[in-house]
């Protein structure tokens, strides 16, 4: 539970730099009528907040934080069992193999929980305003 909680309010504390960096991406994808032309991170955080208010830096904080709790959920949750699979298949506890392996392993159920959560994310954060 404090890995979750720990991975969502980090998130939340970051999302005005990740939405900075999902704007300035999606933003060489308009149409020359239609983009913001961000100079810098800097500009692109001050833009967002002089047009949507300090609080339209936390768009998308809710499935950022999500994602991120899934990310948390499927690394933590599932090291320690791959390491249990993988001394059952025989190698060896504690070697190199078991720990690459097992983090492998964790790696793709981090993935797997949160690639949803993060397609979401960014197509809240690409959005325009209203």
């Amino acid at each position: 539970a404090c890995a979750l909680s720990a991975g969502g309010i980090a998130a939340v504390m970051g999302n005005p730099a990740d939405l900075a960096l999902i704007r300035m991406q999606a933003d060489t994808m308009l149409p020359p009528a239609e983009r913001r032309n961000y100079t810098g991170v800097g500009h692109a955080l001050t833009s967002i907040a002089k047009g949507e208010g300090v609080m339209g830096l936390f768009a998308g904080s809710g499935p950022t934080a999500t994602r991120a709790m899934a990310l948390n959920f499927g690394m933590l949750g599932f090291n320690t069992l791959a390491k249990d699979w993988l001394a059952q298949a025989g190698v060896e506890k504690g070697s190199t193999v078991q720990t690459f392996g097992a983090s492998a392993i964790a790696g793709f159920f981090a993935s797997f929980f949160s690639l949803p959560f993060d397609y979401v994310k960014t197509q809240v954060q690409k959005m325009k305003p209203d």
